[in-house]
């Protein structure tokens, strides 16, 4: 009896197919961890999610500050005011002169009893002198009784969307 040896089979190669699928997928996910080093995460940068600007004097936070008017000189002043003390403060805003005026602008004030929030606007607070047009920024000076003054970039927006009921108090003339 004639015994028969098999013969071992030849290692088979990985076929082109699979061959070509995990490299597709060793490509895509290099490809796609890159995507972050370009774009980093956007809540890690932060920013204010309003038409206006903030600004902080002492124990006063203003948000959301904006200049409603269209460039003809009186601008209804914008935004929220919070005095976060213990004691009652008086708060100052005025848009900083132009030495190329003829008038010098005037400001407002609001008093803020302690942990007091107000909206600027109903209050009626308004600037006359701002010749700044919608779409500008105004340099204003924001002033605490009780912490200090800070100067802010305001920008100017025209009275129309959600700000079409903010327009200046009528003259008497």
């Amino acid at each position: 009896m004639k015994r028969r040896i098999l013969a071992q089979a030849p290692a088979r190669r990985p076929s082109t197919r699979r061959v070509s699928t995990v490299l597709a997928g060793v490509a895509l996910a290099a490809v796609t961890a890159g995507c972050q080093v370009n774009s980093p995460v956007q809540t890690d940068v932060q920013y204010v999610p309003a038409d206006g600007v903030p600004a902080d004097v002492g124990q006063l936070a203003v948000r959301d500050l904006v200049l409603i008017g269209d460039g003809k000189g009186t601008v209804v002043i914008s935004g929220s005011a919070v005095n976060l003390g213990q004691q009652e403060m008086t708060v100052q805003i005025a848009a900083q002169a132009d030495p190329n005026a003829t008038t010098q602008p005037t400001g407002s004030e609001v008093q803020l009893r302690p942990r007091e929030q107000v909206s600027l606007a109903s209050k009626g607070l308004q600037l006359t002198g701002v010749t700044a047009k919608p779409g500008g920024v105004v340099p204003v000076t924001v002033t605490s009784s009780t912490g200090g003054t800070a100067v802010v970039k305001v920008p100017v927006l025209p009275a129309t969307g959600y700000y079409a009921t903010v327009t200046p108090a009528p003259t008497g003339a």
